[in-house]
């Protein structure tokens, strides 16, 4: 049997998986929370919204980025604060906050440095040779993603070195609750956030990397991606797709683009790096067209990659 690469992986389990919700997403939670199933009418993917809506949200199809001066969220968090949030949020519920991994993998033979929170994480305890430090978790990782080098200064969302907060769950099919994940990560977005479930909607997506695969659902507001939710639990091999002894789930949430976008600034670079650029623009006596950026960002989200 053919092993299919990532991107084909995830393409046919996409498939798979929108035509039958019930069983790869939390549609009990969606519903509940008030969310109704549509198909976006320009690019035909499906996603979840609390009211009635025709366009799915993507920058594509909504216009671009309508962040600036125009912020939904209710609460003003700094890149720190994006952290401190989430710990307060989900540590209460049984999640244990950990110190980041270094950006070197040199625990994973298949990557040179972490791309991704759930990196410190691969391949061994994913694969259950290893046990996780604990089996719900938080924790801050440092990234690297070279591949977004030339997006860095043009979207006004991406950086080459970023803090991936990782929501993570190393369980066993019984302790599984997928339900209660996607809830848990819904309520810091609704609570910590600040964010109306009117403002945001939610895509049904597939995901595929190192053999594993799964459902995920992605989370956007105002034509930015805030983060992705990952139920990873099934892996190929050369006999065919089986389930993971594991289920693992791995949400990644950008700590400096949440910043951003509860801040309202002009790029994501103004809300986490605030003093730093004081001093470069006091020191260099440039000034800076703010109402261009504005005007611009609305725009910028065009040279975003998949």
């Amino acid at each position: 049997m053919k092993i299919l690469s990532d991107k084909e992986q995830k393409k046919q389990f996409k498939k798979i998986a929108s035509a039958d919700p019930e069983s790869y997403y939390p549609t009990n939670a969606l519903k509940k929370n008030g969310f109704h199933r549509y198909q976006c009418e320009k690019c035909r993917r499906y996603y979840w919204s609390s009211i009635e809506s025709n366009i799915c949200g993507e920058p594509g199809c909504n216009k671009g980025f309508q962040v600036v001066k125009n912020n939904p969220s209710k609460n003003s968090l700094s890149f720190i604060d994006v952290w401190k949030k989430i710990v307060e949020i989900l540590e209460p519920r049984g999640y244990k906050p950990l110190k980041r991994y270094p950006v070197v993998a040199r625990w994973n033979p298949t990557t040179e440095f972490t791309m991704a929170s759930i990196a410190a994480f691969q391949p061994f305890v994913i694969s259950g040779e290893v046990p996780p430090p604990a089996k719900k978790l938080l924790i801050p990782q440092f990234c690297l993603r070279f591949g977004d080098i030339e997006n860095v200064g043009i979207t006004g969302s991406h950086c080459t070195g970023f803090v991936m907060i990782g929501q993570h769950q190393f369980v066993s099919k019984e302790e599984w609750d997928q339900e209660q994940a996607f809830q848990d990560i819904y309520d810091f977005l609704v609570d910590g956030v600040g964010l109306d479930k009117a403002e945001f909607k939610i895509h049904e997506d597939a995901w595929a990397g190192g053999g594993d695969f799964g459902s995920c659902l992605e989370f956007l507001s105002r034509g930015v991606e805030l983060f992705n939710q990952v139920y990873t639990m099934f892996e190929q091999t050369p006999t065919g797709d089986r389930p993971l002894k594991l289920k693992v789930l791995d949400m990644g949430l950008g700590m400096e683009r949440v910043a951003w976008f509860t801040q309202g600034k002009p790029n994501i670079y103004e809300a986490t790096f605030p003093d730093v650029l004081k001093k470069l623009k006091e020191r260099t006596k440039i000034s800076v067209d703010y109402k261009l950026f504005n005007k611009f960002s609305h725009q910028a989200s065009s040279r975003t990659r998949d």
